[in-house]
């Protein structure tokens, strides 16, 4: 099937932000999460790009709709997530991040500046618009792939 219909409802993005709930060592709980994301999301071929630091999540998920949809209702479930909001949510016509299963990077001082570029002087993206989340994310992504 093409990248431009997946499936039943077609081709999703969403973008979310939550704040790490506690119970542990924050950078354990990241790797935790991304290596079961990468074998939960191949089975409902979901792809996307997790940024953490600072006790929190800015993640974009991409894929079939319904498979988007089981992701991020098992995101809303896990008791390391608190204050989940979307911020973005729609079809779109391709693949971001198509390569992931799932990426992910922890924000450091390098990534000051870009997070200064977007008004944020901490990460906090729980009041970004669908705008400067997806400009952060893509950002961050196409560095990521680079290796830099």
């Amino acid at each position: 099937m093409g990248e431009l219909e997946q499936g039943r409802g077609g081709l999703r993005r969403l973008i979310y932000a939550s704040r790490y709930a506690g119970g542990g060592d924050f950078g354990e709980v990241v790797r935790t999460i991304v290596n079961a994301s990468i074998q939960n999301n191949r089975l409902v071929d979901v792809t996307g790009f997790l940024l953490a630091g600072e006790g929190r999540f800015l993640q974009w998920l991409e894929g079939p709709s319904a498979g988007v949809e089981e992701t991020f209702a098992r995101i809303g479930k896990d008791p390391r997530h608190d204050g989940v909001v979307t911020i973005a949510d729609g079809r779109v016509d391709r693949r971001r991040f198509r390569d992931w299963n799932m990426a992910q990077h922890r924000l450091g001082v390098l990534d000051r500046p870009l997070l200064s570029e977007i008004g944020l002087e901490h990460f906090d993206p729980t009041g970004l618009d669908a705008a400067r989340a997806e400009h952060l994310l893509v950002e961050v992504g196409e560095r990521h792939l680079r290796g830099g």
